[in-house]
């Protein structure tokens, strides 16, 4: 029977990527997002273009998970917007971050369960800190169904929606809505930072 993450929180911690990790030891099943930590990562934070994360095993520095986070924003279609504003607000676009890509590790993800969770759970912690100084309502995703047709079912799971603004194609765009009170995350997840 594999782990629960959540039951061993305190064994990982989030970590912004910087040089000295062991980024070619990370192994997942689309060699694509393996290709962008090990080779694009890096030059894309230079350029302030996306900021990536690693969740780090403290007792042997393997890179469990990753994700790379973009700002965004999201049209709503009216129906939409009521669910959220009640009619009160009706922009054409509202604030959000975007998770860019996420990650497992495919040896970790055989052994343990959740991770891609734990990492929505820290993304979510990071856009609510992110509020503290510019407005970010919505975490959203492309969901790559190109190279993961299942990966909307993980997202929904996470309590995502789709956009309905937005045509699917090799990805569907999605939304969580980061102050729905009924979906916030555990307090013992800030520990892990």
């Amino acid at each position: 029977m594999k782990d629960d993450i959540f039951e061993l929180v305190e064994q990982f911690s989030l970590v912004n990527l910087t040089e000295g990790y062991r980024l070619n030891d990370f192994d997942c099943s689309i060699p694509e997002y393996v290709e962008f930590l090990c080779n694009e990562a890096l030059m894309h934070q230079e350029l302030n273009l996306s900021r990536t994360y690693l969740l780090i095993n403290k007792w042997n520095a393997d890179v469990v998970a990753y994700m790379s986070l973009i700002s965004d924003s999201i049209k709503l279609k009216q129906d939409e917007r009521d669910v959220y504003f009640q009619g009160e607000i009706s922009f054409p676009s509202y604030p959000a971050m975007k998770i860019a890509k996420l990650a497992v590790n495919d040896r970790h993800a055989a052994e343990i369960k959740n991770i891609g969770s734990l990492m929505i759970e820290l993304a979510r912690g990071i856009a609510e800190d992110i509020n503290e100084s510019v407005a970010c309502r919505f975490i959203t995703v492309d969901a790559d169904t190109h190279n993961n047709p299942s990966v909307n079912e993980f997202y929904q799971k996470n309590q995502f929606v789709p956009n309905h603004s937005y045509k699917p194609g090799r990805t569907l765009s999605m939304r969580l809505n980061i102050y729905d009170e009924e979906i916030a995350g555990e307090d013992y997840i800030e520990d892990i930072s």
